[in-house]
């Protein structure tokens, strides 16, 4: 009986304290992911998205945006870095139409199970013609 509690006692440690932390995909785009209650990991890594081909006009380079995601032991998960949130926020107050030449980039930091995500968005804002 001692034996079943330790070894049942030593799998619950294990699955308490052992998780992964890697990059995944996200339609195409690499993002930052843990799984499982992490205890400390730190991710770093970005994404180019490809140039338009069609007729346009630069109105600003280097245009930046900024958002970040919550999530507590992968259970409760908050904030919204979404392409179309970002991109809403770095062609605000511009007369432009979309974005090109962007780059995103993930800073991900995970300790006891709290990961904190910051995603920055910068591109060069165009309009159509």
């Amino acid at each position: 009986m001692k034996k079943m509690i330790l070894g049942l006692g030593a799998i619950a440690a294990a699955a308490i304290v052992t998780s992964c932390a890697g990059v995944t995909t996200n339609n195409g785009m690499p993002a930052p992911v843990a799984m499982g209650p992490n205890f400390f990991s730190t991710v770093k890594l970005n994404a180019m998205v490809g140039d338009v081909q069609s007729s346009y006009t630069v109105v600003k380079h280097g245009v930046t945006a900024e958002a970040t995601i919550t999530s507590f032991f992968t259970c409760v998960n908050m904030g919204d870095a979404s392409f179309d949130t970002l991109k809403g926020k770095a062609l605000e107050g511009l007369t432009a139409d979309d974005l090109i030449d962007v780059r995103v980039d993930y800073d991900m930091n995970c300790i006891c199970g709290i990961n904190t995500i910051k995603v920055k968005l910068t591109g060069t804002a165009i309009k159509y013609k």
